[in-house]
């Protein structure tokens, strides 16, 4: 396996702890909760119990931009003309975020 190359098309670009997992389960709490705009009531989404869970999750860039965003952290590199528009992120269980490229 190449330096720097993950299985399954994921390339590793940083890592992170369990911090960045509470702040996308809080945008989506803050968009999709009883409180948000988006919210229907029901069973809680499968993206929402692996965040609470700790599972693996592939996210796109313009969730991770949000999440960021309203944590009041940089986040332009995942915006609209940003170096990592438009991409997707696998946020493995040890909190490694990894580039996600489907084969």
């Amino acid at each position: 396996m190449a330096q720097g190359r993950g299985l399954m098309g994921r390339r590793r670009t940083q890592r992170t702890d369990d911090t960045l997992r509470q702040l996308l389960l809080r945008e989506h709490r803050r968009l999709f909760g009883p409180t948000g705009r988006w919210h229907i009531p029901g069973p809680v989404s499968d993206y929402a119990q692996a965040l609470v869970a700790g599972e693996p999750i592939v996210i796109d860039s313009g969730t991770l931009m949000c999440a960021l965003l309203h944590a009041g952290l940089p986040s332009d590199d995942y915006a609209f003309g940003g170096r990592y528009w438009g991409k997707q992120w696998h946020l493995d269980v040890d909190g490694t975020l990894s580039e996600w490229a489907e084969h």
